[in-house]
């Protein structure tokens, strides 16, 4: 009976901690996730080459310790002659992937355990050898829905045809109708004037409900996250209301005017060479109105740009194919130096470490800001030119390579407010990149965050100075 009991609680501790295992397991992979979307999806798939290669089984390929040395600084590895990293880097065009220094080894285990419980899920389509589960009822019906609707499109560009080919021998015939009778048989100047006024009421329906259907789907029915927005929104508002009323009356008068004054045959045109009235009018007008709204542009552009607000918190967005880092400054507020040439031999993003000024600078892979907290943004790119474009905080900037720009502005809605405001408790802020910069240039972006001044501490403590060497993380950086 002893022996059973032994046995029991043993089988039952064994089933705790398996239980405990896979818990932990699944915890580890879920964090992988998060990680892996802020980091790889820019330039990585599991199971295709987009810019890097294909992530499936990289487990099996390599082992982990090599894996954690080589996500952290690919360079050095492949510098220290590490036969591997020097046979991956020629295989992949010598494109220098980007350095992790700021990940730990535990999350980069937690990456590596994201990827293999990818590479593991079975595959959606058939190979020679491999079983592959049987579609499900609702795959069925999308399958089938597909192809309905394949038939139903190839079924209307038929039938647009066959009426394109009848009405070409409509006109045709009645074209030759009217050869033998000496006169038309259809008045196309009175069909074309209709025409013309149907299509004017019907253009200005469509427009009037596009910007009542599509308005609350732009950044704009959200309102502005920055303190500049208003004013970027107001003019925005004012240009569109300005031109949308010139737009509609010239249209009008432009159809009205093809309805009215159709040829009958009985109305000779009147030949009106000049009016200098009218003229001096139409000219004088636009230009007074186009000037107030351009001096009103150039002085908000001006207050934007030469924004020198010495509380501004300094921080640089570097840019590459295809991602972004963030580079935060420590408790002095300066960033350490920065060398385009030294990019990718020590640090990914070519920060001088011998700067002492870069010593408890913070790289990150999220942009963090804190709300009512001014921030200038050094903007710098390490291959092309790409645009650093924050639509809900009215910010679009090009990153051009070797050439600094600069932009600076006060967030000052929290994103947890901006979840409340738009009753989406999934919405994040996004830097995205908008200039045609690659073929993966539509993955390139970086998650933003406007955090409380308190929750802006409470993560700036979690980071990682660049060069450690008192502490772990950036705890020791005064924050103001």
């Amino acid at each position: 009976m002893k022996i059973v009991k032994l046995l029991s609680k043993f089988t039952l501790l064994v089933a705790i901690a398996f239980t405990f295992t896979l818990k932990l397991s699944a915890q580890s992979a879920e964090e992988g996730k998060t990680l892996y979307n802020a980091n790889c999806t820019a330039c990585h798939a599991i199971n295709e080459k987009v810019v890097g290669p294909a992530l499936k089984d990289v487990h099996k390929r390599r082992e982990e310790a090599w894996l954690i040395k080589w996500i952290k600084n690919s360079q050095a590895l492949v510098k220290s002659g590490d036969p591997v990293a020097v046979q991956v880097y020629k295989e992949n065009n010598e494109a220098m992937m980007t350095s992790f220094e700021n990940l730990s080894d535990n999350e980069i285990k937690s990456l590596l355990a994201y990827i293999k419980a990818e590479s593991e899920t079975p595959a959606v389509t058939a190979t020679a050898g491999v079983a592959v589960p049987a579609p499900t009822a609702g795959a069925t019906a999308s399958a089938a829905s597909t192809d309905w609707d394949s038939a139903i499109n190839w079924l209307l560009f038929i039938i647009a045809i066959v009426l394109t080919l009848i009405i070409a021998t409509v006109s045709k015939i009645l074209g030759r109708i009217g050869d033998i009778q000496g006169k038309p048989v259809v008045n196309w100047n009175k069909t074309n004037s209709i025409l013309l006024l149907a299509f004017l009421i019907i253009g200005l329906g469509a427009t009037a409900w596009e910007f009542w259907a599509h308005s609350k789907h732009t950044v704009f029915s959200s309102g502005s996250a920055s303190e500049h927005g208003a004013e970027y929104d107001s003019m925005f508002m004012v240009t569109l209301i300005i031109t949308g009323i010139v737009f509609v009356i010239t249209q009008v008068l432009l159809f009205w005017y093809g309805y009215k004054y159709k040829s009958d045959g009985k109305r000779k045109a009147l030949y009106y060479p000049d009016n200098h009235k009218i003229e001096l009018l139409w000219t004088v007008i636009p230009a007074i109105v186009l000037t107030i709204l351009v001096v009103r542009g150039l002085l908000t552009w001006d207050e934007m740009m030469d924004n020198k607000n010495e509380k501004a918190r300094n921080i640089e967005i570097y840019a590459y194919q295809f991602g972004w880092n963030a580079r935060y400054a420590g408790a002095d507020n300066k960033l350490g130096s920065h060398n385009f040439r030294e990019v990718g031999k020590v640090n990914a993003l070519g920060v001088d470490t011998n700067d002492v000024n870069a010593h408890d600078d913070v790289i990150t892979n999220e942009l963090h800001l804190e709300v009512n907290q001014p921030v200038d943004f050094a903007f710098r790119a390490k291959d092309v030119i790409h645009s650093a474009y924050l639509p809900h905080f009215r910010v679009q900037m090009n990153v051009v390579p070797g050439l600094p720009t600069r932009f600076a502005f006060k967030p000052t809605v929290t994103t947890a407010e901006m979840r409340t405001k738009m009753n989406k408790p999934e919405f994040d802020y996004v830097l995205l990149c908008n200039k045609i910069c690659g073929g993966a240039h539509y993955r390139m972006k970086m998650k933003v965050v406007v955090h409380t001044k308190e929750d802006y501490k409470k993560w700036m403590k979690t980071q990682k100075v660049l060069v450690n060497k008192k502490t772990a993380n950036a705890s020791a950086v005064a924050l103001n």
